[in-house]
């Protein structure tokens, strides 16, 4: 007998958490076929939790489902849902959550990386390499360096800490300058530019929201250090692709590791890819061998509170900003 909430289910999770059949017998798990039109038994969910989805059969999924409370994507940000049925139940009522721990770890190890990498010279060593010669090169210490972290969510306290670990003095930059565990301060977004001469390393981790499209634009690359390395791991369109091209080429930062672009997959023939001291990776910080067990728990935490009435995890804060 199944008598609790029907929930649909993007076939690529449902082949990854088999076990939540056996966690919630006495619910109806459903797998959304993306590759057919949406069947007649789907249209009694209360729940759906997506990756990837035909956008198209999303929307479908939203006018039919009337009992349809709550959705959860497995994102960590919130700008890549939208279209006009989605905004309409969400003016209804409808329940909106991210995955809100899922991909921190994966996220910022990657991240300590990126800093590991220019710090200790590997590019250069490699190139040495493929051209078989003896070159050693002084690296710089990341002990005693200082990292500006734009975004202080649960993303930038992941890094902050593993950075503070490595002997980081790393400062947090939010809208209000409002304090977050693991940094050794915040400031307001609006005083981050006298920020940027100091920093060592600057790791973009906030999500894109109407006020920061495009805000890292050539006078925050004017404002760094000529050593300083950029680690984008929010989205592509904080940073404006004109003036980060023109900073590479012209020395003008020390080096970048770019993982979001506003175009995805990235064009072989985009400009990008042969930018010197530059590292592109194709959208895969957020990858680990720890992400399924995370997402499980995630949705756990999630439905377990959504039978109980209790407030969700992993909420909007700012409805009006998209995040």
């Amino acid at each position: 007998m199944t008598d609790g909430p029907h929930v649909l289910i993007t076939p690529n999770l449902a082949e990854l958490l088999p076990q939540l059949h056996e966690r919630y017998p006495d619910c109806r798990f459903t797998a959304v076929a993306d590759d057919e039109p949406a069947r007649e038994e789907y249209f009694d969910a209360e729940v759906i939790l997506r990756s990837a989805m035909n956008e198209d059969l999303f929307d479908v999924l939203l006018d039919r489902c009337q009992k349809l409370r709550w959705v959860q994507i497995t994102a960590a940000g919130f700008d890549w849902v939208g279209g006009d049925a989605w905004h309409r139940r969400l003016d209804e009522g409808l329940i909106y959550t991210r995955s809100p721990n899922s991909y921190n770890v994966p996220i910022a190890e990657y991240v300590i990386g990126a800093v590991l990498l220019h710090a200790r010279a590997f590019p250069e060593y490699r190139a040495a390499q493929e051209r078989h010669e003896w070159v050693r090169v002084v690296a710089q210490d990341v002990i005693g360096s200082t990292m500006v972290v734009f975004g202080t969510g649960a993303i930038g306290r992941e890094v902050a800490w593993r950075a503070r670990a490595l002997g980081v003095e790393v400062i947090g930059v939010n809208r209000a300058g409002t304090p977050a565990e693991g940094f050794e301060r915040v400031e307001a977004y609006a005083d981050h530019l006298a920020l940027l001469p100091q920093a060592d390393s600057v790791v973009l981790a906030m999500p894109l929201t109407s006020e920061n499209r495009y805000f890292f634009d050539a006078e925050r690359f004017a404002a760094m250090k000529e050593t300083a390395v950029l680690v984008n791991v929010g989205r592509g369109a904080l940073i404006a692709e004109d003036a980060l091209v023109e900073a590479m080429q012209a020395g003008r930062i020390g080096a970048a590791v770019l993982d979001v672009f506003e175009e995805e997959p990235l064009p072989a023939e985009n400009r990008l890819w042969d930018l010197p001291r530059t590292t592109i990776t194709p959208h895969t910080s957020f990858r680990g061998s720890g992400n399924v067990q995370r997402l499980y728990a995630d949705f756990c935490a999630n439905f377990d509170r959504y039978r109980a009435g209790e407030q969700l995890l992993g909420l909007k804060r700012q409805p009006d900003l998209g995040y």
